[in-house]
This record gives C-alpha cells, sequence and structure tokens, in this order.
C-alpha cells in the first residue's frame, strides 16, 4: 500500500493529514536480538518496528494503538506514552528532558509532517518505540 505523506519541513505537506496514527511497539532484548537476526530491518517485515518513522504506515496495523483527527489529541497520546516510558526508563531520563518542552516540539513536529518517534529501555530489559505519523483517507 503507497501512502502520499512522507517527512518534508521545507514547507507544508501537498497532501494534508485527516488523521494522526498513534504507534506502540514494546519486546525484551531478546526478542529485539531475536528479530534483528532474523527478521531484518526489511520495511515489509511483520514484526519488528521500521526504522524510519513514515515506515510504520506500512507496517501491520496492530502496531497502531490510536487514532486521532486532531494533532493535539495525537500529541497528547504521545507525551502520555513518553511520561509513563520515562518513569520506568532503565538510565534515568535528565531532568532538563522535560514533558512540557517535548510536548511542545512533538505538537510542531505533527503540524509540519515531521513526525515525532521516541523510544527508550526500560528496567528490566524491555525496550518500547513511540510514534506518531499522520496518513490521509488512502490507508483505509
Amino acid at each position: 500500500m503507497a501512502h502520499r505523506i512522507a517527512p518534508d519541513t521545507t514547507g507544508p505537506p501537498a497532501v494534508r493529514p485527516t488523521h494522526f496514527h498513534c504507534y506502540k511497539w514494546s519486546g525484551s532484548g531478546q526478542e529485539w536480538e531475536r528479530l534483528g537476526k532474523t527478521d531484518t530491518l526489511d520495511l515489509n517485515s511483520p514484526d519488528r518496528p521500521p526504522t524510519r518513522t513514515v515506515d510504520w504506515l506500512i507496517k501491520s496495523p496492530r502496531f497502531i494503538a490510536a487514532a486521532h483527527t486532531d494533532p493535539q489529541t495525537a500529541r497528547d497520546w504521545l507525551i502520555g506514552e513518553w511520561d509513563q516510558v520515562r518513569d520506568k526508563a532503565m538510565t534515568p531520563v535528565p531532568e532538563w528532558v522535560n514533558s512540557e518542552e517535548r510536548a511542545a516540539r512533538a505538537l510542531k513536529a505533527i503540524e509540519t509532517g515531521c513526525w515525532p518517534s521516541y523510544s527508550q529501555w526500560l528496567t528490566g530489559g524491555t525496550i518500547v518505540f513511540l510514534a506518531v505519523v499522520g496518513s490521509d483517507q488512502t490507508c483505509h
């Protein structure tokens, strides 16, 4: 399935997103390593998160944790998930990486089509990937 929206911060997107997919993937360090050996970084790989944020759109819809029509609501989902992940980080997130500033940057990124993506290793050896990617009606 081909999607017409890709990150471009040089100007407004040619096609405006009609909604925003909120993606979440988590797995153990062992699963991450196994997928890296057997699944590779192939874009069509069903089980591993993509290397490029926009490529979430070609992954399985099972990775969609939420969908929103409003950029602020998509941003709120992302920051809410980030706050939960941050509290369980394997290496403490520095105090200067605060949610308010991150929320402002994430909203600007969503509004300009430069899709935000975060990842974090958690205590217990789990890694979490979060992303927001805009799409138009052609994805459904």
